[in-house]
């Protein structure tokens, strides 16, 4: 899947990268989160603005843990796996579920083993499952990819489903 499929399927949302119409309709994300002003004064979202659209749609409890995960100052992004739920892009790993948190130990070095990957360009990776992921802690982040020590698998976003 591209990543441009994911765009008009937000509600509340535009369909396209110029046409938004501002994030939600006037109550915030929910539990106190946010003020329903509008995010990003209407002129639409990118896939890296999406990823907050995203937050409105889970379960009670995966939207209470990545709303603290947000005010923690941790960073929202997208990862892609193979069909079994296993890294498509090179790396080695077993299977990935929502709410699994992996931690490695570094050094802290985009496209080098010991840094867990994020993207908000879907189109450039591999992989048949779409994953929202909070990267945790120090992120480091260089054109498409974003890395750090820390991730967590907040929800399962394959064919528009929220999982």
């Amino acid at each position: 899947m591209e990543s441009v499929t994911l765009y008009g399927k937000l509600p509340g949302y535009g369909d396209g990268y110029g046409s938004g119409y501002g994030y939600g309709d006037g109550d915030g994300y929910g539990d106190g989160y946010g003020d329903g002003d509008g995010y990003g004064s209407g002129y639409g979202y990118g896939l890296k603005e999406a990823t907050l659209g995203f937050i409105a749609m889970l379960p009670k409890e995966r939207r209470i843990r990545a709303q603290q995960l947000l005010r923690d100052g941790a960073k929202l992004a997208y990862w892609k796996s193979d069909k079994d739920g296993k890294p498509a892009n090179g790396g080695k790993a077993d299977p990935v579920h929502v709410g699994l948190v992996q931690t490695v130990p570094g050094p802290l070095n985009l496209c080098q083993p010991g840094t867990l990957h994020a993207t908000y360009k879907l189109d450039k990776w591999n992989g048949s499952r779409i994953w929202l992921v909070a990267m945790i802690g120090q992120v480091k982040e260089q054109d498409d990819k974003m890395g750090a020590l820390q991730r967590e698998f907040i929800a399962e976003l394959t064919d528009g489903k929220i999982q």
